[in-house]
Parts: structure tokens; C-alpha cells; sequence
């Protein structure tokens, strides 16, 4: 107990010691017009099922989401620019009373009004929802309740008697009562509370008071604000339908006699009051907390508070916008001297605050009982560390480390004792071991006091800045030379004292280190000038693995690590040179909170302790210290909701829905707005997405921007993926889904191909009708004039047959009647000659009929004739014809030319044959395969080889066969041997 002795007496003075509280600073986030606010003066604020929080003004309504505020004023079709109040009535739809005898209502982005069959609407002030869902409105003219699209006015009866109460300013809903509180009446600073039972249709109870506001807390008990002060209605006699006001509790003594704007108790069940000079916060515990423009309040005139689903806090300014309280348990506290503190320190036992400032040459010691300053002398050039053990006090400078114990603190003033002196090397900080030692850190030099007089030394390479101790009592350091080395601490050898175990420099390769901490679960963590943090793991034989790197990209507030220390719950909280950062490592995942920076803050963090109340307290070089304490109370429950709140494809606006959605290839300009209502230092919500197209999937790098956009997408079926992380890992991250296609255009659309396909095609067939109609036509023509010129050869054949063939018949009649009547031998040889050339010519004219007729355009028709022909031309010059002619002969047309080319081709060789061959035998072979063809072979003499190509018979022959495309193969062996060949087509 002696080494508390100290204590005790420095406690017993504090009692009769003058001591100021000091002053302390809450940081606060404005939200103004600037930053998007319809209107700086703000009447009512509520949140939606989404989470969205909707400002009432003046000027107009906004709904801030996070991510940005979105305004609606009379000229987006409010009925009047002064909000009243608001209610959700359903999913995605909010009624908004105005200032007007208009009801308007907000759904899918756009503002509506509401038309009642009669035409009449009232002047809303407030809405109120009671347990079973009926909906009642306070309004100018009364109270109304809404039902088939008609507003239907409650009657009021006291006493049997209907009474006319007007002005209706709030509602309150307690069981089977409404508690109504009217205006104050124009020129007449008073209002009444009414008590109406909903089942009975009729008042039962009212008084009046002036300037009366109300709020109803979690135990709903209704407190109100009267021209007496604060009063609370009597929840027991409310049952019996009586209006009893109560003081308030004791421990609320304070507010007697108080007349504020507005009252709040929050989920934590403390009370806000607002006056007009700031706000005063009461805990369940009666302990007290003033918050004005001093502490860090924009304006002191708080006109009303409203606490969201995430147990932050919304005040509302008069003609200042809003003010949000992030957080109840951070503090900004002055320090107790008129300069900042160079230190601040705790004892072991963290009972006591130690501060020291060189320019004041005192200690300020602070503990529940207050607030007490030390002055000392004796210190040459000031000091700007302290270190305090139960016994021990040092003081220390660059150059100068002095001492004094604990139980000098009762002197008027102490005198430390100089006990080391270093002209060479910079004294830094300090560090307290297992053993109670007091290490100090210089440029190249651990001193470690075994008692006020005896020290032990122990080299190192280069300067550090921090050291720390693991739960085995080993010292870890880390030094501006990049090297990492562990001690152990020897109180058995104080000669010594400080033994090296390993050197980890090569292993961790580390640039730059700053600070350096070790956590419960004996991790090391090593704060560096730039690459940020690195967590390493050892093992029972000394080896180190590194597990964890944090940087800027993982969520510090900056990569300089000034300062890191470890709290008794196993937080690890990170100074940098741009705030404090609270680091919980848990199943190898890192929740990064950057503490000060969602408060705006952004101090250069020197130092971190923690105190007996398990607060963090961080010192900042700019000369304010924060003060951290737990985490305050929220809704468990809670989730942010995360979607899109507004599509825009090309120009127009489309709703979001489920469904896939279809935009047409000109509406291929999407843009996205994305929310997700939480309200947590909402700028550090971070968005990523991934535009799937063919299952493939590649996530954008988080970024605080809420607005996505894609340029010309082609054609297609896309799903859209989107995500949203919350700082410090507040709440899981969220992904959604959103399935769309762009349409093409009509030139690519299937049907329009299939149209064009048959369209081609069609057309394909009309050209190749048309080109066989013209064909056909042209086929058509020449068979017409191949008919007609038939059929005058038929007629000129008709005619030859019967003029000529007459003529003819009668001049070989006459010439063998001369013949035979004449006695002159030359009359009978010419008329014999007459005769002979008369019958030739009988026979060519039916040679040249049997052509001309039509008749006989067959192959048929030709094979016979000529047969008949050949044979009777045998016969009549004594030559034997052997005719073979084809079994089965077709009935192919042929032209009459062909026929008469063919027979005369077979005349004139038949002629040849008779006339020089001397042939006894005349072979004719006829074929019709595919070709016409006609062998004629004799047994004559054949040609004379150099009168083979002489006289007019085969060139004839030749010519004849070649104008019908055939062909002609001569073969003289053993008489003559004639081939021909004729196409038929």
C-alpha cells in the first residue's frame, strides 16, 4: 500500500484545491445549402422505410439518400414551398402536407396531388399513425381522417356538446387516446392539450398552456414545454382519462425552472435539451454535458432534434441548416494550459492524467476528483516528456532526464534531481517494462533506470521512435534504419540489463519505421513514413511472417503512421499525419475506422493512451486532444438499404424494377444513380460494379462516386452487378442486381431479316419468272413464226403439189402420147428425153414437198423416207441395199432443214456410190443413241487416193454436214466407208 501513498495524499489535496473542468469540443457536421439543402431553415425531419432522410423547409422538401440530395420545391409541383410534415404511405409513396389546402404525395420521383371526389382539402400541420393503422391529420380547420379519397372532419363533443377546436398543431397516439396540442391563436400566446378518445368519439379531458411543445420517449411518457417549465403528463391518471402535469424526476433537477425550444431522449436514453444558448445532453445517470458554439455548435439557437436508424443524431438550426452528431463519445478537450501540452501520460493503474507543457513549467494531474496544477523548478531548458510509474515521476528534454517520486506531489513546489545528461544523443520517448524499468529511447542508446541513481546502457545502430512490449515481457523496436530487433529485459542482471534475442531486419524489410505496437495475441505491427502499416507474426522459434499490409488503398486515413498503441480490448489504434484510425484485427481480416476523419477531422496524431474509463486519449501536434470513448449504442437491427434510385437512358427516365428491363438501341446512354441511406460518414461509402455480358465478370475499383454511366452499348442482354462497402467495415457488404438489354435497331432485329430474306428471295423469283416469261415469249414467238413459215411451206408445198405436179403429169402424158404416135426416131428420142427429165422432175418436186411439209418434221419420218428412198434407188440401178435401222425409233422433231440436208447428204453419196464406186452391195446402218448416225459402206472400187480430194460430190457432202454440226469420217478400205454423226439437239 506505501506505493500508493503518493496517490492518496495528491487525491486528498485535490479536494481542497480549485480545479476548472476543462472545456471540451464535439465535432459536428453542418449540412446548408452549400452542400445541398433546399432551405437552411429546416422545420421536421423523418426517415423512410429505404432509410432516406427527408429535410421539411421553408423553401421546399429533401431527400437526402447519402449520396446526394434531391429537392422539390413549388415549381417541381409542391402546392406551397413551406413543408408541414410527411408520411410514408406505402412503398414509394410519401404524403406531403404543405402550407396550402393542397395534399400532394411523392411517388417514382415525381410530385402528385391528391384530388378528394368533393374538392376540399385542409391545412395539414402533422400526421399521425396510430397502433392499429388508422391515420389521423391535425390541421387549421380541424381533425381529419382520410377515407374514400374524401377527408372526413372528426367532430369534437364535450360533455355531450359538440365544441369547435381549430388550429391543430401535433398528435400524439397513446392507446386508445389521441393527445392533441393546438397553435397558439393568432394574438393569443396560448394552446390547449386536448385528450380524445378514438372509441368514444369525444373529448375527455383538456387545459390550457402557453408556448406548448410535446415528445413522447421509449417509455412513452409524454414530456412537454410549457411557460412553467418542462412538465410530464401522469401516465396512470392518462388511463383514467385525466390531463395531470408532473415535474420532472429528480435527477433532472437541473432542468427546473427551464423553458427550452425542444426536448429528445435518444435510443441511449439521454435527454437533449435545446435553449437558446446551445443544447444540454443528460444521461441515465444525471450526468451532464453542455454543447454550444463554443464546444462546437455553428449556432446555439437547436430548434428540435431527430435520431436515425444508426443512433446519429440531427439537429435542427434556426436559419443554419442542420447539424449531425456522429459521434456522442468523441471529444475534442482543450488542454488544461493556456498553451498545448508537449505529453500526456497515465500511471499504471491509469488512475491518474498526467500533462506537462514546457512553457508553463507545471504539471496538470487530472482524476475523478478534478483538475490540479504542479508547478516545479529546477529544469534547465524545460522538459517535454513525462513517465510516471506508482512510485516514480521522470521529466525529460533532448538532452536531460530528471526525476522525482510520486509522493513530492504535495509539495508547493518540486525540485526534480538531474540524473542523466547526453550532449551527444536526442532522449525521445520512454517505455515501462514488466519489471517497472524505465527505458528511455535516444539516437543510438537504450537507458534503462534500475533505480534513481543506477542506469544501464545498451547500444543501438540508429535513431527510433517508439518501442513496445509483448505479453512475455520482450521489448520490440523498430528504427529509422529499417532494422526490427527484439530485447529481452533481465532484472536478475542489472549490469545487463538488456539482452538481444533476434534481428528480424533482413527478414521484415521494412522502410521507414515510425511506430511500432504489439497487440494481445503478440502480433507486432510497425507504422512506417509511407508504405503505410505492416502486421508480422512470430512464432515460438523466432521466425517472422508478415499477414497484414495496410494502406490508403485499404482504408488508412493516411500512410504515415505517427504513433500506434494497443488497447486492453486488442484494438489497435493508428495515428497518422492526418488523424486517428481504429484497426480491429480479427480471424486475420482488418476493420479499418477512420475515427477522426468521419468527423472532419484531421489532426497530426503525436501520441495515444488510454485511461482508467478505457477512454483513448490522442494528442495532437496542432495542440487539441481527443478523447474516444466507447462505441455508442445503435440499432442491431439495422441494414442499409442499397439500389438504384434513378435510371436515365438517353433522355428519358425509366423506373427501377425487377423485371428485365428493354431500351431501344437509341437509348443505349445509360446513366445510374446509386444509394444506400447510412449516414455513418456517408462519403466513405464506397461503390464498385460489374457489367456481366457473356458470364464474364470483372469488379470496377471502389470508388465514393454514386453515379455509373455506359456510352453506346451495343446490342445485347446485360446484367449489371453492383456493390457497396461501408466504412469500417460497418456493415456487410451488399451486392444487387439489375438485368437489362438494348434492344437493335429494326435493320438488325430477326424479323426484319426474315423480311428482307423473303423479300429477296421473291424478288429472286420474279426475275427468274420474268426471265422465263421472256424466254418463253421469245420461245413462244419463234415456234409462232416457225408455224407460219411451216405452214407456207405446207401451203407452197400444196401448191407445187398440185400446179407444178399437174403440169408436170400432163407434159410426161403428152410426151409418151408424142412417143408413141410418132414414126421419126428423133421425135421419139426427144420426146423420151422429155419424158425421162419430166419424171426427175416429178421426183425432185416430191423431194422438195416431202421437205417443205410439216408434216414429216420427225426422226421417224426422215429414217423412213430415206430407207425408201435408198432402197428404190438400189433397186432401179441394179445394186443390193442391206438396210439396218434401229428397233425402237423416237418421235424427236427436227427441222425441216435438217431433214432435207440428211437426205440429201444420203442422196448424194447413194449417187456417188451408183455413179463411180461399180458397188454390188450398199450397206446403210442407221442409229439413233444419242446422236444421229449413219454408216453407208459399198464394195466398189473406192477412191483413187490422188482423186480423193477431187470433184464437188464430197465437198458438198461436207458442207452440208458441217451447217448441221456434225461430223464426217471417211474410210476408204475395200470400197468406200462413210460415217456420219448429227447432234438432234
Amino acid at each position: 500500500m506505501q506505493k500508493f501513498k503518493g496517490i492518496l495524499l495528491c487525491a486528498c489535496y485535490f479536494l481542497s484545491t480549485t480545479f476548472n473542468a476543462a472545456a471540451q469540443l464535439v465535432p459536428i457536421e453542418s449540412y446548408t445549402p452549400k452542400d445541398g439543402l433546399v432551405n437552411s431553415r429546416v422545420k421536421k425531419i423523418l426517415q423512410d422505410s429505404k432509410g432516406q432522410l427527408y429535410f421539411l423547409t421553408f423553401g421546399g422538401a429533401s431527400i437526402y439518400d447519402g449520396a446526394r440530395f434531391t429537392n422539390f420545391t413549388k415549381s417541381d409541383g409542391l402546392a406551397a414551398d413551406v413543408v408541414n410534415d410527411a408520411i410514408e404511405m406505402g412503398q414509394d409513396s410519401i404524403w406531403i402536407a404543405t402550407n396550402n389546402k393542397v395534399l400532394n404525395y411523392l411517388s417514382k420521383g415525381a410530385i402528385q396531388t391528391i384530388k378528394p371526389t368533393d374538392g376540399f382539402s385542409p391545412i395539414i400541420n402533422s400526421f399521425c399513425k396510430t397502433n392499429n393503422g388508422m391515420l389521423f391529420m391535425a390541421a387549421d380547420e380541424g381533425l381529419f381522417t382520410f377515407a374514400n379519397n374524401k377527408f372526413k372532419k372528426i367532430p369534437f363533443f364535450k360533455n355531450g356538446k359538440e365544441i369547435n377546436v381549430e388550429f391543430l398543431n401535433d398528435i400524439i397516439s397513446v392507446d386508445d387516446y389521441l393527445i392533441i396540442i393546438t397553435d397558439p391563436i393568432a394574438g393569443i400566446n396560448r394552446a390547449q392539450i386536448i385528450l380524445y378518445n378514438i372509441n368514444e368519439e369525444k373529448i375527455i379531458d383538456n387545459m390550457e398552456y402557453i408556448a406548448c411543445s410535446s415528445y413522447q420517449n421509449l417509455e412513452k411518457e409524454i414530456w412537454l414545454t410549457t411557460n412553467n417549465g418542462i412538465l410530464i403528463i401522469d401516465k396512470q391518471k392518462l388511463i383514467h382519462g385525466k390531463i395531470v402535469l408532473n415535474p420532472v424526476p429528480t435527477k433532472y433537477k437541473v432542468l427546473k425552472n427551464k423553458k427550452p425550444n425542444a426536448l429528445f431522449f435518444d435510443s441511449n436514453k439521454n435527454l437533449w435539451i435545446a435553449d437558446g444558448g446551445g443544447m444540454m445532453k443528460i444521461d441515465s445517470s444525471g450526468n451532464i454535458k453542455i454543447l454550444n458554439s463554443n464546444n462546437g455548435l455553428n449556432n446555439n439557437r437547436v430548434l428540435g432534434f431527430f435520431e436515425d436508424r444508426e443512433a446519429l443524431l440531427w439537429l435542427i438550426t434556426e436559419n443554419y441548416g442542420l447539424q449531425k452528431l456522429v459521434h456522442n463519445n468523441i471529444e475534442i478537450i482543450n488542454c488544461p494550459f493556456k498553451n498545448c501540452a508537449n505529453t500526456i501520460t497515465t500511471t499504471t493503474n491509469a488512475s491518474n492524467l498526467f500533462y506537462y507543457n514546457i512553457n508553463e513549467k507545471s504539471i496538470a494531474i487530472q482524476n475523478d476528483l478534478g483538475l490540479k496544477f504542479i508547478p516545479f523548478v529546477n529544469i534547465e531548458n524545460g522538459a517535454f516528456n513525462i513517465t510516471v510509474t506508482n512510485q516514480h515521476i521522470y521529466l525529460n528534454n533532448n538532452r536531460l532526464i530528471y526525476h522525482f517520486y510520486s509522493h513530492e506531489l504535495n509539495n508547493l513546489k518540486i525540485k526534480p534531481t538531474l540524473i542523466y545528461k547526453d550532449s551527444t544523443n536526442k532522449i525521445a520517448g520512454s517505455i515501462i517494462d514488466k519489471n517497472g524499468i524505465v527505458t528511455f529511447l535516444s539516437n543510438n542508446n537504450l537507458i534503462s533506470f534500475i533505480n534513481e541513481k543506477k542506469y544501464y546502457i545498451y547500444k543501438i545502430n540508429y535513431f527510433f521512435d517508439e518501442a513496445s512490449i509483448d505479453s512475455k515481457g520482450r521489448i520490440w523496436i523498430a528504427s529509422r534504419a529499417n532494422e526490427l530487433y527484439v530485447l529481452k529485459p533481465s532484472f536478475e542482471k542489472p549490469d545487463r540489463y538488456l539482452q538481444l534475442i533476434k534481428d528480424f531486419s533482413k527478414d521484415a524489410k521494412l522502410v521507414a519505421p515510425r511506430s511500432i505496437t504489439v497487440d494481445k495475441a503478440d502480433n507486432i505491427w510497425v507504422g512506417t513514413r509511407d508504405n503505410g502499416l505492416y502486421c508480422f507474426k512470430v512464432n515460438e522459434k523466432l521466425q517472422l511472417t508478415l499477414v497484414k499490409h495496410l494502406t490508403k488503398k485499404e482504408g488508412l486515413t493516411e500512410n504515415f503512421i505517427t504513433w500506434l498503441f494497443c488497447d486492453k480490448a486488442g484494438v489497435i489504434w493508428a495515428g497518422t499525419s492526418s488523424g486517428l484510425d481504429k484497426i480491429i484485427y480479427e480471424k486475420g481480416n482488418c476493420i479499418v475506422d477512420n475515427v477522426t476523419k468521419s468527423n472532419n477531422l484531421y489532426p497530426f496524431i503525436v501520441k495515444i493512451i488510454e485511461d482508467n474509463t478505457h477512454h483513448i486519449l490522442a494528442i495532437a501536434q496542432q495542440g487539441s486532444l481527443l478523447k474516444i470513448g466507447a462505441a455508442q449504442k445503435t440499432d442491431s437491427l439495422f441494414i442499409p438499404h442499397f439500389y438504384i434510385s434513378s435510371i436515365k437512358a438517353g433522355n428519358k427516365y425509366f423506373a427501377f424494377t425487377n423485371d428485365i428491363q428493354q431500351f431501344s438501341y437509341k437509348e443505349n446512354n445509360i446513366f445510374f444513380k446509386l444509394a444506400s441511406p447510412s449516414f455513418y460518414n456517408e462519403k466513405q461509402i464506397k461503390y464498385s460494379y460489374s457489367l456481366n455480358e457473356n458470364n464474364t465478370t470483372n469488379w470496377t475499383e471502389l470508388t465514393a462516386n454514386a453515379e455509373i454511366s455506359f456510352a453506346n452499348l451495343s446490342p445485347g442482354n446485360y446484367q449489371l452487378q453492383l456493390k457497396v462497402e461501408y466504412p469500417a467495415a460497418r456493415y456487410l457488404p451488399k451486392i444487387i442486381f439489375y438485368s437489362f438489354t438494348i434492344n437493335p435497331p429494326y435493320w438488325q432485329t430477326w424479323w426484319f431479316r426474315l423480311i428482307i430474306s423473303l423479300l429477296a428471295v421473291y424478288l429472286l423469283f420474279i426475275i427468274i419468272k420474268n426471265y422465263y416469261k421472256r424466254k418463253l415469249e421469245k420461245q413462244k414467238n419463234i415456234l409462232e413464226k416457225k408455224q407460219i413459215l411451216e405452214k407456207e411451206r405446207t401451203r407452197i408445198a400444196a401448191d407445187i403439189h398440185d400446179d407444178l405436179g399437174a403440169g408436170l403429169s400432163t407434159i410426161r402424158f403428152l410426151s409418151e402420147k408424142v412417143k408413141r404416135n410418132s414414126f421419126s426416131d428423133v421425135t421419139k428420142n426427144d420426146a423420151e428425153k422429155i419424158v425421162t427429165n419430166s419424171n426427175e422432175l416429178v421426183q425432185k418436186m416430191n423431194e422438195l414437198i416431202w421437205a417443205m411439209n410439216e408434216k414429216n418434221d420427225t426422226l421417224a419420218d426422215l429414217i423412213f423416207y430415206t430407207r425408201s428412198y435408198a432402197a428404190e434407188y438400189a433397186e432401179e440401178n441394179n445394186i443390193r441395199l442391206h438396210i439396218n435401222l434401229p428397233e425402237l425409233i423416237n418421235t424427236t422433231v427436227i427441222s425441216g432443214e435438217l431433214r432435207r440436208n440428211v437426205f440429201l447428204t444420203v442422196k448424194e453419196i447413194l449417187h456417188n456410190v451408183v455413179k463411180h464406186a461399180n458397188a454390188k452391195n450398199i450397206y446403210l446402218n442407221i442409229g439413233t443413241k444419242n446422236n444421229l448416225q449413219i454408216h453407208i459402206k459399198d464394195d466398189g472400187v473406192g477412191f483413187l487416193k490422188d482423186k480423193q480430194q477431187e470433184g464437188n460430190g464430197l465437198l458438198n457432202i461436207d458442207k452440208r454436214i458441217k451447217s448441221m454440226n456434225g461430223t464426217l469420217k471417211i474410210i476408204n478400205e475395200n470400197g468406200v466407208e462413210l460415217i456420219i454423226v448429227i447432234p438432234l439437239k
